[in-house]
């Protein structure tokens, strides 16, 4: 592991614990991960060649088959999502393993110069408004696909379990 990798480890499981209160765990990949409890399971990956850039996200979230709708509705959704919030992206990818599509949702900025760590200062500032991001735009979207579901099954006459 290099010098840049653990640097970056080092600022991020910090700020997370310091600033969130979660434990801020590394992965097999030397990423970092926390769980927040009613939220989920976040990552921020981090990059060694451009290491002021930030992602953090939540993955594969909701299932197509646990929510019973097809891909073409939860493009829909996501295209709708990616519209009308700032700062996130909203995205469908199919699993090779399951044929299963699943929603994922993440965020990214430039905390620094190109080759620069990130600005802690301005990290610290911000987690906050990115950890909230994601996890309002997860529960809106789960949301938003639970009344779609309640309103084809009212336009059907039937009831489903909810997702």
């Amino acid at each position: 592991m290099t010098q840049v990798k653990e640097a970056l480890q080092t600022i991020y499981k910090n700020v997370i614990e310091e600033e969130l209160g979660s434990v801020a765990k590394i992965d097999d990949d030397g990423d970092i991960f926390f769980n927040v409890p009613e939220a989920g399971r976040f990552f921020i990956f981090l990059y060694e060649n451009d290491p002021s850039y930030f992602r953090m996200g939540i993955f594969n979230f909701i299932s197509r088959k646990d929510y019973g709708l097809p891909a073409t509705e939860l493009l829909e959704a996501v295209n709708s999502f990616n519209v009308q919030n700032k700062c996130c992206k909203f995205w469908l990818k199919e699993s090779r393993d399951s044929g299963d599509h699943f929603i994922s949702i993440t965020t990214e900025a430039f905390l620094g110069g190109l080759g620069e760590l990130p600005d802690e200062k301005i990290l610290r500032a911000t987690i906050g408004r990115y950890f909230g991001i994601l996890n309002s735009g997860a529960h809106e979207i789960a949301d938003h696909l639970r009344k779609r579901i309640k309103a084809q099954d009212a336009l059907s006459g039937t009831e489903s379990s909810e997702a």
